[in-house]
């Protein structure tokens, strides 16, 4: 038991200043210049998405355009990176092997990435079919799916990665 309380002390303190530092660091005068590149290789990667669905776009540097006059730009915040280095926080603090952590960590972030990348093709996809509802969409829908899946996969790792300790304790 006592074990236990220290590691969720430990999983507490990770989190409290992971989040004190992405509360300082986590600006556009700290990290927009810095990310730009990878702001680009996001709105490239949606890009091409997008015209995998037929929908024309051209892109400018992280600024996409479809030519009937619908644009987005895609800044840092919209590159996936702050849930994906959350997961990540979140795995490496929890108690558990290193293996099972680099197996959540493989399979956890290519997943938010791609739930990432699909929120920014689907809202391209509104911003010029229905242009009215792009705000509720950005702002609200898939801000709360983008959360419900970070948390729905951080939960399964908990529980995938509790029952293998539980199966080699079992032996």
């Amino acid at each position: 038991m006592l074990r236990l309380k220290h590691l969720n002390r430990r999983f507490v303190f990770i989190l409290l200043l992971y989040g004190a530092v992405v509360f300082f660091v986590y600006r556009d005068e700290v990290l927009a210049s810095l990310l730009a590149p990878l702001a680009e290789a996001t709105a490239l990667i949606t890009s091409k998405l997008i015209s995998q669905f037929g929908i024309e776009t051209l892109r400018q540097g992280s600024v996409l355009i479809h030519p009937d006059g619908f644009a987005y730009e895609i800044a840092y915040t919209c590159t996936g990176l702050l849930p994906v280095v959350t997961f990540i926080v979140c795995v490496l603090a929890y108690s558990g092997t290193l293996r099972n952590k680099w197996r959540g960590i493989v399979i956890g972030v290519p997943v938010l990435l791609i739930v990432n990348y699909l929120r920014l093709a689907h809202l391209f996809y509104i911003g010029v079919y229905f242009p009215s509802a792009f705000r509720l969409a950005h702002e609200v829908i898939w801000e709360g799916l983008l959360a419900v899946s970070f948390i729905g996969l951080w939960c399964s790792w908990i529980s995938w990665s509790n029952n293998c300790q539980s199966e080699i304790l079992n032996r």
